[in-house]
């Protein structure tokens, strides 16, 4: 699992690079196809529902909401102050938490996150007695509504008080809940098969094939911070096999025991890479293009830096008691048990 999600941040780091933003029509939909539902899936795999709501929100809320706005409000804060600029529009942007109305936009993932994990408590609560065919089926149907409603909160002209404002989807952006939570659920479903399935080089080699196939036939993709799902089957056929590729993947990275001892350091720092990563990656970039040197030359350092530098900063939250209070979740108590 945590390899898995390893391979799953590098791939956002990359996909934040250089290498991607100038291949919009290749490197971009082949990867935005598969990431993000990758962690949605890994995630439900490990879910446990029958946790109360109430303990499970705040839990959550802890090891997401509370990393996502202590820094961003404190980046808006310091900037704000040190422009000059008006704070109140910076901070409802922070609290309305779309991915246009935040400066580090990778960071939308983490209050939807929350938001995801909530509602696929919800159904899973509903659903989980069931056969597991007949829940598979019924998952289909949120993530069909979901496509369709794709277009209705983003990018929308709302006039309140004779001012028109452009509505950056919902706040936490609810309004892709039932995509995201839908790709949770399925994780929870299949939890069982893919902890025994031994995946292979061969099984990789055959999912990496078909992914091909179908991406050269049809090209499709999905990015949901931008609510784009091109096809409700091919692209939902594009991210099944991407999720497996990965898994595959890093089940054939195990054969070798350094490999596993990085990835799975990686994989355990998903959410440091994932807030600090873009910023200290864009500016290395630039850094190293205004020292003469060619653009890819560039984006390699910068990509190294955009993993190297993160994990760093990860190890000094972890020795730091106030930074660790805030970036990673509160230690539970356990219940002891009554004495006899």
């Amino acid at each position: 699992m945590d390899i898995a999600k390893g391979i799953g941040i590098l791939v956002i780091v990359y996909a934040h690079s250089w290498f991607v933003a100038t291949s919009p029509d290749l490197m971009y939909p082949i990867l935005a196809s598969f990431v993000l539902p990758l962690f949605f899936f890994l995630s439900g795999v490990l879910f446990k529902p029958e946790q109360p709501f109430g303990e499970m929100a705040v839990r959550k809320a802890d090891g997401l909401l509370k990393p996502f706005f202590f820094t961003m409000l404190v980046y808006v804060i310091v900037r704000d102050v040190l422009r000059g600029q008006p704070l109140l529009p910076d901070i409802g942007g922070v609290l309305y938490a779309s991915v246009d109305t935040i400066p580090w936009q990778a960071m939308w993932f983490l209050p939807h996150f929350w938001v995801a994990i909530l509602f696929s408590w919800a159904v899973l609560r509903l659903i989980q007695r069931l056969p597991l065919a007949v829940s598979c089926a019924l998952t289909l149907v949120p993530l069909l509504v979901g496509i369709w409603m794709l277009p209705f909160f983003w990018q929308l002209p709302v006039t309140l008080g004779g001012q028109t404002w452009v509505l950056p989807g919902l706040p936490f952006s609810l309004d892709i809940t039932l995509i995201s939570s839908a790709c949770f659920i399925y994780g929870y479903l299949l939890r069982n098969w893919l902890r025994t399935h031994a995946g292979s080089l061969l099984t990789l080699l055959v999912s990496v094939v078909l992914f091909a196939a179908v991406f050269l036939y049809r090209g499709d993709t999905m990015d949901l911070a931008q609510r784009r799902y091109d096809h409700w089957l091919w692209t939902s056929l594009l991210a099944v096999i991407g999720v497996y590729v990965c898994w595959a993947l890093a089940r054939v990275l195990m054969v070798s025991a350094l490999i596993t001892r990085v990835m799975t350091y990686i994989g355990q720092s998903t959410l440091i890479l994932l807030i600090f990563h873009g910023e200290i990656q864009h500016k290395t970039f630039d850094l190293m293009e205004r020292l003469g040197l060619p653009p890819f030359v560039a984006a390699c350092i910068g990509f190294v830096v955009g993993v190297g530098v993160p994990l760093l900063i990860g190890e000094v939250i972890k020795r730091v008691a106030f930074l660790r209070f805030f970036y990673f979740p509160l230690p539970q108590r356990k219940v002891s048990e009554p004495r006899t």
